[in-house]
């Protein structure tokens, strides 16, 4: 089931001037490139006057997302996170994995425990529940407690030496982190290599510095009862944008039943309808926006007091 995405691009100017216009006015052009990350469509935007030097940096770009995914990726059966999840242990995990562990970690906490990779063996048994029983309800009280004894982020340690899952049959997913964590590396890339203004889509979306007209980046997020139509505008100035939906994945017909699981009921119990978080870096606004899903309108308020550079959007 591939993610999807939430967010367009709105690339038109204040001043009535296309954007192609206004671009070369100021002797840039567009370099594009397109591919997969961690299971969902990437989009790169690069604005320069040098467009083969550009299209190197972008190789760099992919190359770096191909060595992340080796890691986290779900996708791919031979990743480290999937051997992970086979053996639930794993041995001297490199810098990037506690670089992600620890973005994990201060997400868990910000969220009241409500972010929660360790949702993954839910996900697997509602997938297989509905693909085999298409018209049903969703899984039994008996079932649902059997699997949530097998999750808690609690029950995953981690240090230096390794990384270990406190009982059988635990796995973890990144779903909810590793595509804003890839898109603020990525973006890291083309920061040193001197480019700008950037944006990067890789189901997040990061922001480097203004839009090439001098102005924010505007960002139109879909109506989550009419996604033919956009509900709301966010301007990015050098930061990152997620949004979360129970629309986007579902796994029944009636879309009762979601990719969006709340780790303490093991239930599609979200609050809102899309929930959009605006943070410095797309890994922080990535796992933002899953655990906030399932957060009151206290909470929302409360974090964003505690936090004054995250913006929160929410549909009811």
């Amino acid at each position: 089931m591939r993610r999807r995405r939430f967010i367009k691009i709105l690339a038109t100017s204040t001043a009535g001037m296309s954007l192609g216009q206004s671009l070369r006015a100021r002797g840039l052009q567009p370099v594009r490139r397109r591919g997969y990350a961690l299971g969902a469509e990437g989009r790169f935007t690069l604005y320069t006057d040098r467009p083969a030097r550009a299209q190197r940096t972008l190789d760099a770009c992919f190359a770096e997302i191909r060595r992340l995914e080796a890691l986290f990726s779900l996708y791919d059966d031979q990743s480290e996170l999937c051997r992970l999840n086979r053996v639930g242990f794993l041995k001297n995990p490199s810098p990037d994995w506690r670089a992600l562990l620890r973005a994990v970690d201060r997400a868990h906490r910000q969220t009241d425990g409500l972010f929660d990779p360790s949702i993954q063996p839910l996900w697997k048994a509602y997938e297989a529940h509905f693909q085999a029983n298409p018209e049903s309800g969703g899984l039994d009280g008996s079932e649902l407690d059997a699997i949530l004894a097998r999750t808690g982020w609690a029950k995953v340690s981690h240090d230096p030496d390794g990384i270990r899952f406190g009982q059988p049959g635990m796995a973890l997913s990144f779903n909810g982190i590793a595509q804003g964590f890839v898109t603020d590396r990525v973006t890291q890339i083309l920061k040193r290599a001197g480019y700008g203004p950037v944006l990067v889509e890789l189901g997040e979306t990061r922001a480097l510095g203004q839009h090439p007209e001098g102005r924010p980046w505007r960002i139109g997020i879909q109506d989550a009862l009419d996604r033919s139509r956009i509900r709301e505008i966010a301007e990015l100035d050098d930061q990152a944008l997620a949004t979360s939906g129970a629309y986007g994945s579902p796994f029944s017909k009636d879309g009762k039943f979601h990719h969006l699981i709340h780790p303490q009921s093991g239930r599609p119990d979200t609050k809102w309808r899309s929930l959009s978080v605006i943070a410095p870096g797309a890994t922080q606004a990535d796992a933002l926006s899953t655990g906030l899903s399932f957060a009151g309108e206290a909470k929302l308020h409360s974090l964003q007091a505690t936090l004054p550079n995250l913006r929160i959007l929410y549909q009811k």
